[in-house]
This record gives C-alpha cells, sequence and structure tokens, in this order.
C-alpha cells in the first residue's frame, strides 16, 4: 500500500513539478545579449556590481552592453563580471548635465580621451529630443558622431519624437557611422520604424523599453505584438536587437536624483523581451536574441 501511495505521488507530482521548472526556466533556458543596459550612479546606491553581474547570468545573457552615468560605471561592471560585459561611452561625464550636455564642449575632449583608452566599445546614449534640443546640427553632437566614425564604433541614439523624419537626416548625413536606434524611436509604430530603415541602411534598431512599464505600444495587453512588427522583423532580420533598460525612474522626473531600483525588476523585463520574441520564426528570434549582437559589436 505504502509502495503503490509514493507512486501515486511521484505519478501526480512529477507533471506539476515539470510544469513549474519549465516555467522557471523561461527567463533563462536560451543565452542572450542585452545591449541597454545602465549601471547609473544612483543604481550602484543600492546595488553592488557583482549583484549586477549575479543577475546578468542567473538570467543567461553572455553579452550586456552598457551604458553608465558616470562612463566609468561600467568599467567596474566589466572589471566584476569579465570581457562579455561591453561597456560604452556616456556624454554625460558629470552629474547633473544629462539635459545639457550638449552646451558643454568638453564633452568632446572627455570623450576623446576616454575612447583613446580602447575600454569602450561604442558611444551613447546619446539623446535627441524633439523640442527639447539638442539640435541636430549641434557642434557637441555632430562632434561626438565624427569621434564615432573616427574610432569606427556605433553610435546608440536615443529620439523622442512623433515621426521618423526627426532623425533621418542624421542617419543620411553620416552614412558611415553604425547607429543603433534605442527604443524603436520610443513610441513610433512599426511602419515608421520600417520607413527609417529603408531609407538609412546604416541603422540598426533596438526593442528596450518597449515594454509595458516603459514606452508601451509594442504589444497588446496579452503581450502579442501590434500590427506590423512581426513582418517588419523578417524584412530585415539581422538589423533588429534587444535589452531590457533596467531604469525604474525615467518618466518620472521629481526622481531623477533619488535611488533607482530598476535593478530589482530585471526579471520582469528579461521575461517580457523574451516572449514577444517567441512569437517569430525560430531563426530570427535566435538573430534578435543573440546574433545581431555578436555581429554587430564584433564579439
Amino acid at each position: 500500500m505504502t509502495n503503490l501511495f509514493i507512486r501515486f505521488i511521484v505519478m501526480v507530482l512529477t507533471p506539476i513539478l515539470a510544469s513549474c521548472s519549465l516555467k522557471s526556466a523561461d527567463v533563462t533556458q536560451a543565452p542572450m545579449a542585452d545591449i541597454h543596459l545602465h549601471y547609473n550612479w544612483n543604481q550602484e546606491e543600492v546595488i553592488a556590481p557583482e549583484e549586477v553581474v549575479s543577475i546578468l547570468r542567473k538570467h543567461n545573457v553572455v553579452m550586456a552592453v552598457v551604458s553608465s552615468r558616470p562612463s566609468a560605471n561600467a568599467l567596474k561592471l566589466r572589471q566584476a563580471g569579465g570581457d562579455w560585459i561591453l561597456p560604452i561611452y556616456s556624454p554625460y561625464y558629470k552629474p547633473g548635465i544629462k539635459h545639457i550636455w550638449y552646451r558643454h564642449p568638453e564633452v568632446l575632449d572627455k570623450a576623446r580621451e576616454a575612447l583613446a583608452t580602447g575600454q569602450y566599445f561604442a558611444i551613447g546614449e546619446m539623446h535627441l529630443v524633439s523640442g527639447m534640443g539638442p539640435n541636430r546640427k549641434n557642434p557637441v553632437v555632430t562632434g561626438l558622431i565624427g569621434l564615432a566614425r573616427e574610432h569606427n564604433l556605433p553610435i546608440l541614439i536615443h529620439t523622442d519624437a512623433a515621426r521618423y523624419e526627426y532623425f533621418l537626416p542624421v542617419c543620411t548625413d553620416n552614412p558611415k557611422v553604425r547607429f543603433l536606434w534605442a527604443h524603436a524611436g520610443g513610441i513610433l509604430p512599426a511602419n515608421q520604424v520600417g520607413e527609417l530603415m529603408s531609407r538609412c541602411p546604416n541603422v540598426w534598431v533596438e526593442l528596450s523599453a518597449r515594454d509595458p512599464w516603459h514606452y508601451g505600444l509594442f504589444t497588446d495587453s496579452e503581450n502579442k505584438l501590434l500590427p506590423g512588427w512581426k513582418a517588419l522583423f523578417e524584412k530585415y532580420p539581422e538589423r533588429f536587437m534587444t535589452g531590457t533598460d533596467p531604469v525604474w525612474n525615467a518618466h518620472q522626473t521629481y526622481r531623477w536624483y533619488e535611488a533607482d531600483e530598476g535593478w530589482s525588476h530585471y526579471q520582469q523585463l528579461n521575461h517580457f523581451h523574451r516572449q514577444w520574441m517567441r512569437q517569430l520564426s525560430a531563426e530570427t528570434e535566435k538573430k534578435i536574441r543573440l546574433q545581431n549582437a555578436l555581429n554587430f559589436f564584433k564579439k
């Protein structure tokens, strides 16, 4: 009777435990490149570099691209984790200039000095915000783009604009520069993103912060891709990447100078991106999840 009871328990619990195991593995099952990360000063207040590295490894992130304020913070993550963590140089080299960085000519000198060390794999994140600044012809903006061209490094551009045309002159005027377009333009739908990609073959697109807790406008309430996105991914399967952007107070301006608990939300952000990628063909999913980033950053 005892043996029968044990067999019964095993028979009942095995599929349940297997199901739980699969669910817990959803987040960590396949290697992933997370190409939009931050480890800013107000995140370092609440989480150590070693803890960040542990979180990334737990979620099977095998390439982590990190832009931080100050940029030296990204170097701390590489020191803690290894060469699979790629720091990129931020023009926001000191506290208090995030919204006026383009008014500081010394940004170019700082960037030139940092890039000369060979420790940085790109430039960014650089914000070009429609109606707020900087002007696309600003000498600090054009100077940073020139440094990207000079060092043959990609540059991560963040644009908040209602239409793709705001970014268009930047990529068309600099055909030899590789641009990584943050957040697929923020709020833009698939058709506008596709229009820019068709006109600028030097632009790659990443989908960080298009989750429901940030920009959204990418999936519906059931996490299904909105119209146009799947077709766009299949049209340009080698020009998309994704990341999580674990910043939790980006749209709450009164909290800019408080500690940012974004890394405590990493699992839900990572899980979101893995879920929408599953709606793609296996070949395209693998490219967006990992291979495109390895090719783009030549890792």
